[in-house]
């Protein structure tokens, strides 16, 4: 019996083989410029627009990814200050994961792309903590982290 992973790593391949990766990032550009456009037009700040975070609905938390579409919502109109108010997390994280997306994409097309970085396991970890610890400090109601929820 084969395991999980190779079974996983033949369909992988099976899926490259008949998808080109070129594809796969028009198509990742395309859905990423279309939901840019929707989230331009239609205001995540007005009740009913898009859905209730699930986490937020069931405890009345909020998660570490709250805020994120009304963050982007205004870095979509250039308001960068309060995108920040929204969700810091996210807005911080975006340039690193535009950097990710683009060499990727320079992969995809097998033009010159900057060579994989390696990050040592310990900030992979200092990630993790910090997104947990961003996800339960802004949930505290105390004046001075009271900021960190969306």
């Amino acid at each position: 019996m084969r395991s999980v992973a190779t079974h996983s790593s033949s369909l992988l391949r099976m899926v490259e083989r008949q998808i080109p990766s070129r594809a796969l990032y028009v198509v990742a550009v395309l859905a990423a410029a279309a939901g840019a456009a929707v989230l331009y037009i239609v205001d995540p700040r007005e009740p009913g627009n898009y859905p209730v975070c699930p986490f937020l609905g069931v405890t009345g938390y909020h998660c570490a990814g709250c805020g994120t579409l009304r963050a982007l919502h205004q870095l979509l109109y250039g308001n960068p200050i309060s995108a920040l108010g929204y969700n810091a997390l996210t807005v911080l994280a975006l340039p690193f994961m535009a950097y990710a997306f683009a060499a990727g994409g320079l992969r995809a097309f097998r033009a010159p792309a900057p060579g994989p970085i390696f990050i040592n396991p310990r900030l992979i970890w200092g990630l993790f903590f910090g997104i947990v610890a961003f996800w339960v400090l802004r949930n505290v109601p105390v004046e001075p982290l009271s900021i960190l929820a969306p």
